[in-house]
């Protein structure tokens, strides 16, 4: 019961206070979630689950050339917010940020994707493109690898009987 008497007496000024220390927590968690994806080891980021997955992730063969191709969905996200780096020679990063403010408060997107590509992508030659309706497709030449699929036969052996 005391606690309705202080909002009472307080007003506005109560629930003002309430979403400036909401802002404050999320502001917190955020920062220590970005501190989690920094101490995270790189093979660990590649199982993690996430809102934004590849649609594809795979090496295709297109008029004659092998390559590395993964298309994402990030139509949440504008085109600058998206961002794609290669760290070192063999790790694909992708990440995404969007803020949108009111009067109300903030709401954050984010997403940090990380992935070892195979050995005989060329990394120095990745190429990003988005789509007017936010297909991410990012692509690598891949001249070493072959996307092949073959049959494997199966060893059939008799259940011996008792």
């Amino acid at each position: 019961m005391a606690r309705d008497v202080d909002i009472m007496r307080h007003g506005w000024n109560f629930f003002d206070d309430a979403f400036a220390r909401m802002r404050n927590a999320e502001q917190e968690m955020e920062a220590m979630r970005n501190q989690m994806f920094r101490l995270m080891p790189l093979d660990l980021q590649d199982v993690q689950k996430n809102e934004i997955e590849p649609k594809k992730r795979m090496v295709v063969e297109e008029k004659g050339e092998t390559k590395l191709k993964l298309e994402f969905d990030v139509h949440e996200f504008n085109p600058d917010e998206v961002k794609v780096k290669v760290l070192g020679n063999n790790i694909l990063q992708v990440t995404a940020d969007h803020e949108e403010k009111s009067d109300t408060g903030f709401q954050r997107k984010t997403f940090v994707r990380q992935y070892t590509m195979p050995e005989g992508v060329d990394s120095q030659h990745v190429r990003p493109a988005i789509t007017n309706d936010g297909v991410l497709t990012i692509e690598a030449p891949a001249p070493a690898l072959k996307a092949s699929e073959r049959m494997v036969p199966i060893d059939y052996k008799e259940t011996p009987q008792k």
